[in-house]
């Protein structure tokens, strides 16, 4: 089970948008933390718009039920790497929660200041050791 709280909205339109948008959406992880079977991730959600015409930022918390096993091993990865990185396999499934959330809410508040809509949702797909950080960008793509 997957639940998802914001903390922080913010929506900001720096000027008119008249001409191709390139939308840049991205995850970061800010906090690793465990109370029982809940794994709760701290989070930061951005989409920034080029040329800077605006910017999204979501701030929350995303609270995961999983395994005794697991929960240890993703704060233990989260503190020996100086948190920066939790294990591959999670790491995929926690950023496209994220994501698959901040993306509907972000693009309501994009219509709120009429920007382009943040679409469609990145999909993460974690191959490599280095793919791990904390720190995840999607592809970007043009309007």
């Amino acid at each position: 089970m997957i639940s998802v709280v914001y903390k922080t909205l913010e929506a900001r339109r720096f000027g008119i948008v008249n001409q191709p948008v390139n939308i840049n959406n991205n995850s970061t992880l800010t906090n690793v933390s465990s109370e029982g079977d809940t794994l709760t991730i701290g989070f930061v959600f951005s989409s920034n718009y080029e040329p800077n015409v605006g910017v999204i930022r979501i701030e929350g918390d995303m609270n995961l039920k999983e395994s005794k096993e697991t929960i240890e091993k993703v704060v233990k990865a989260w503190k020996d790497s100086q948190q920066k990185n939790i294990p591959m396999e999670i790491a995929e499934k926690i950023h496209n929660g994220i994501l698959a959330n901040c993306i509907i809410e972000a693009s309501f508040m994009a219509r709120d200041i009429n920007l382009p809509a943040p679409l469609p949702a990145p999909h993460i797909n974690v191959a490599s050791k280095e793919s791990t950080q904390t720190k995840v960008d999607t592809q970007s793509y043009i309007r």
